[in-house]
């Protein structure tokens, strides 16, 4: 990234294989301190991980390479593709998710910046939600009372 960004490296992720960046997908992490968050997802028990979180003060933590696959969305279809892990790069923010948390400024902010960099570097079709791609068994980042999928659009 062009910006600043610490990295702490998440052990659960796979190759790409063949398969292209195609979607940005946008996650909630469910946590009350972002320390919380790269604690789990650094652990190899979790079997879960993003590229990147969007932490609450706008500043970033790098846990998955580009070109490896973030094992973030799991279970998940959009227009006849299934399991986007390998077709999509993960953002997450910081976030309880639970109807009362709002999105900082600055996690705004951040997150617009993470989108722009990665539209202008891969060949990106969509900015997505979790909810979107796995209805009914995910709801994030639609939980986020002021979050609005066209602001990161």
């Amino acid at each position: 990234m062009t910006f600043p960004v610490t990295v702490r490296r998440s052990p659960n992720h796979s190759p790409r294989g063949k398969a292209r960046i195609r979607y940005i997908v946008l996650h909630a992490d469910v946590s009350p301190k972002e320390e919380a968050t790269l604690s789990w997802i650094c652990s190899e028990a979790s079997k879960v991980s993003y590229h990147v979180l969007v932490h609450r003060d706008g500043s970033l933590t790098r846990c998955v390479p580009d070109d490896r696959a973030a094992w973030a969305c799991g279970e998940s279809e959009w227009k006849g593709l299934r399991f986007l892990n390998r077709t999509s790069l993960s953002l997450a923010f910081a976030n309880l998710h639970n109807k009362a948390e709002y999105l900082t400024a600055r996690q705004v902010e951040a997150a617009k910046r993470v989108i722009t960099e990665w539209q202008g570097k891969y060949a990106i079709e969509e900015v997505l939600t979790h909810a979107m791609i796995s209805p009914g068994r995910k709801p994030d980042p639609e939980l986020i009372p002021n979050f609005h999928l066209e602001a990161f659009r």
